[in-house]
């Protein structure tokens, strides 16, 4: 693992301390993630035909893609792991728009919009400090997803040695902050 991404773990997981402010993170990333492909899932690019399999190449499916790749690049086992998962929220992203539901943007948009707010008073009300997206936008739009796919790779006892080394690290942080 690189020192940067040990950094960008210990910088992501400094904003991330309180049990209840991770689970709403837990829940909401996942989502906005989610409504965020299934928002760009009808921009099409172009069709692409092999044989008989016609894909339609949407922003979302690209998207979806560089996501991979660049989690795959910062860290190859967690980018590995992330390639079903995000796969299949990308597919099911494109399959929503074939539901029968009325007003599918209407529900996108609000879920999203209910996500974000639910990560501000996490943050606000659990965590006693502001997101960590005030600092970097980057990190808050394209490794904020990363990083929850740590904290679940964490919880599930993989990794338990970057684990341990980036709670110490966090550690260390609050008590030179609070000197």
């Amino acid at each position: 693992m690189s020192e940067a991404l040990k950094r960008e773990l210990i910088f992501y997981g400094s904003y991330h301390s309180d049990a209840i402010n991770k689970l709403i993170h837990a829940i909401c990333v996942p989502l906005l993630l989610w409504t965020g492909m299934a928002m760009l899932a009808p921009v099409d690019i172009t069709t692409v035909t092999v044989s008989s399999l016609t894909l339609d190449v949407t922003v979302a499916y690209l998207a979806t893609l560089v996501y991979i790749l660049y989690y795959i690049y910062l860290f190859p086992a967690v980018g590995l792991i992330t390639l079903p998962i995000l796969s299949g929220m990308a597919y099911g992203a494109h399959e929503y728009w074939k539901s029968d539901c009325e007003n599918k943007m209407l529900w996108l948009i609000g879920i999203h919009v209910v996500s974000w707010i639910a990560q501000f008073v996490g943050h606000g009300k659990f965590e006693g400090r502001r997101p960590a997206l005030m600092d970097s936008l980057v990190q808050a739009f394209l490794t904020a997803p990363f990083f929850v796919f740590f904290e679940y790779c964490f919880f599930f006892g993989l990794f338990q040695d970057l684990h341990h080394e980036v709670q110490r690290e966090i550690f260390k942080n609050r008590n030179r902050k609070s000197l």
